[in-house]
């Protein structure tokens, strides 16, 4: 039974939905995800990074794309006792739509494929977002963890610093940005960089100066914790402000007027980072 979704096809059979982006509507009967037990077959037995929840890497089309399937998860305490439970669809179909939309408007993120969702019991429901591979890349926290040179580094920091200005300035607001959310691709002379992980993501109008810093502090947060603000170093800190703010001093003095405020979060924070 398809249903229309702005950039998105919705087909229904049984207890099973799918939203698909039209390009890739072969893949539905590729994989067979409108088969009730397609999901649990997809993701038995593989664990994401740091063991987060299953994920799968699945042949998306005939050209060696793949397909990145994960499964939907509640953090913090819900997740303690609802772990993979959802009420409904709307918070993946959520990801999807918000993905499509700062995509098509310049900020760099994943190309959104799918969702698949699965009825357990009335409301209740099981879900997975699918978006396609991005080969031959790692995330922050691995970048730095593996020591690159300093001129890598600084490429990197660049890179970072004006894809997380872009996804801002397309209108990105990120729950959770931290080092495993920016995805670095990195060339001879070059870096790539791209904004991932957008549950719980929504898309303003505009973003202020205090949300910006606040995202950039969380970001800055996450090398505290995982002991790597060395790794990254004063030079690299500067380079990544540097290509956020670019010829915008305005926008520079508007976030650093919020960085007392984040300054003191920081300490909070280390109180716990043991």
């Amino acid at each position: 039974m398809p249903r229309d979704t702005p950039g998105f096809q919705r087909l229904q059979r049984g207890p099973v939905e799918v939203w698909v982006a039209p390009r890739h509507e072969g893949i539905v009967d590729a994989l067979g995800l409108l088969e009730p037990d397609a999901l649990e077959r997809h993701l038995a037995g593989r664990l994401g990074e740091g063991g987060r929840g299953p994920t799968a890497r699945l042949r998306l089309g005939a050209q060696g794309e793949r397909l990145l399937l994960r499964l939907v998860l509640h953090g913090g305490l819900p997740g303690r006792g609802l772990g993979s439970t959802l009420l409904g669809l709307a918070r993946p179909g959520r990801e999807l739509t918000v993905t499509a939309e700062l995509r098509a408007a310049g900020a760099p993120v994943p190309e959104p494929v799918l969702l698949v969702g699965v009825r357990r019991a009335g409301p209740l429901w099981r879900a997975a977002v699918g978006t396609r591979v991005e080969e031959q890349t790692e995330n922050a926290r691995h970048f730095l963890e593996r020591t690159p040179d300093q001129a890598t580094i600084a490429s990197a920091a660049e890179a970072a610093g004006q894809a997380v200005r872009r996804f801002h300035d397309a209108g990105g607001r990120h729950a959770d940005l931290h080092l495993g959310n920016l995805l670095l691709r990195s060339g001879p002379g070059s870096c790539e960089c791209l904004v991932i992980d957008l549950d719980r993501a929504d898309r303003a109008s505009e973003v202020s100066p205090a949300r910006r810093m606040a995202e950039l502090a969380r970001l800055y947060r996450s090398l505290v914790k995982r002991g790597l603000v060395s790794r990254l170093g004063d030079a690299g800190r500067a380079r990544f402000f540097a290509a956020y703010v670019g010829d915008d001093r305005a926008l520079g003095d508007a976030m650093l007027r919020h960085l007392p405020r984040e300054r003191l979060r920081l300490h909070l924070h280390r109180l716990h980072y043991r």
